[in-house]
């Protein structure tokens, strides 16, 4: 088998001169600027028409001819640099096929080598993760270092056991809160790790939820005093007697509160009706 070796592939110049190209181009050039005022547009009109339409001719042809002859003498000078442009470009060509298709079995033996050693990887997450098996699973904590050749087994295995005992001491720790948002606490930890963004969400939603039992106990308070404003000033007006309105007599069993008590009694006794305390 013939291989390659680097130094019979070193690209050697054996012989290189810059490009010499002697013209009139500069004496082309000087002639066009002494021509040219003669040729400025404030020396045509309507009278002489007919020689700005052939001095114009005479101008684009000049210029398309000086620029073909440009293009011709750049293609010229420049066909040495594209064959050795084309030798080299054909040259890495059969190169970069030869190193893609070995690419492809060495890749295929590394993908072969990283299952081997994600298995195994895998076991010792088994053997650390115990009951946390149930809500923790290793890609939540898997590191793609890992599977590099140079990351050592026993190292790996050290860190999983770290990252397990730590998980299992911040998700005891939540649960020592004693929070009523516990379920979703862990959640949270369960996703980003990180148990002082949870005790932080956990005060809060405590704070949030004291807030919130305040403004209802405030809003209780005011409606409660309301509604006692009303049954005292209920309380205190006298019923509009009606030309007919016979005298009844109800037996009824009241229950409510000592103010709402005083609230009905003092009703009774401003409208003059007579009641009696049935034991």
């Amino acid at each position: 088998m013939n291989e390659l070796n680097e130094k019979d592939l070193e690209l050697v110049v054996s012989k290189q001169e810059l490009g010499i190209l002697e013209t009139n181009a500069m004496n082309i050039l000087e002639k066009v600027k002494e021509v040219l005022p003669s040729y400025d547009s404030k020396y045509y009109d309507e009278s002489n028409i007919d020689k700005a339409i052939s001095d114009r001719a005479i101008l684009n042809k000049t210029s398309k001819a000086l620029n073909s002859k440009r293009i011709e003498i750049e293609k010229q000078f420049m066909q040495p640099f594209e064959n050795f442009k084309s030798i080299i470009k054909e040259t890495t060509s059969l190169i970069n096929d030869a190193s893609s298709k070995i690419d492809e079995i060495v890749k295929e033996v590394e993908y072969k080598v990283k299952g081997k050693k994600r298995a195994e990887i895998e076991n010792i997450f088994n053997k650390y993760v115990g009951e946390l098996g149930q809500v923790l699973s290793i890609e939540k904590i898997f590191n793609d270092k890992w599977l590099n050749k140079t990351y050592k087994i026993d190292l790996i295995e050290k860190e999983i056991e770290e990252k397990i005992n730590t998980i299992r001491n911040d998700l005891l720790a939540i649960g020592n809160l004693n929070s009523k948002y516990e379920v979703e606490l862990k959640n949270d930890y369960l996703i980003n790790f990180n148990l002082s963004e949870v005790i932080a969400k956990n005060n809060e939603l405590t704070k949030k939820e004291e807030l919130l039992k305040t403004q209802q106990e405030i809003s209780k308070k005011v409606v409660e005093e309301k509604k006692l404003e009303k049954m005292e000033e209920m309380a205190n007006t006298k019923v509009e007697e009606k030309v007919v309105d016979p005298i009844l007599t109800y037996t009824l069993k009241i229950t409510g509160k000592t103010s709402q008590m005083l609230a009905l009694k003092t009703f009774l006794t401003i409208n003059e009706m007579e009641y009696e305390k049935i034991n």
